[in-house]
């Protein structure tokens, strides 16, 4: 098996071989907002739109990405957006990809 090096913690580590602990690294997840551009959230809405409709997922399961507070990203833009928007990108998107929902 190969080793990979990695500069950063000045080490060789072999692939699929978990990498030790640090004491200063608390193991958190931490989120972070990116500035991005003008329309990338809509983009990134519509990606993830096209990747649980290519699942099989129905409108209601598609609309619960935008509605439940539980994913951060698509439930703010279903707060600046709101409801009716949301709908009829799931409905173009649907649309694009002849879905019918």
């Amino acid at each position: 098996m190969n080793s990979i090096p990695l500069p950063m913690i000045d080490q060789q580590v072999a692939p699929g071989v978990p990498l030790p602990a640090h004491e200063e690294d608390p193991y958190e997840l931490v989120g972070m907002v990116i500035p991005g551009e003008e329309g990338q959230t809509e983009a990134m809405a519509q990606a993830l739109l096209e990747e649980f409709i290519l699942l099989g997922w129905g409108n209601k399961q598609l609309m619960t990405l935008f509605t439940s507070p539980l994913y951060l990203g698509t439930h703010r833009i279903y707060q600046e957006k709101g409801e009716a928007w949301v709908q009829a990108l799931i409905d173009q998107t649907c649309a694009a990809w002849r879905i019918d929902r």
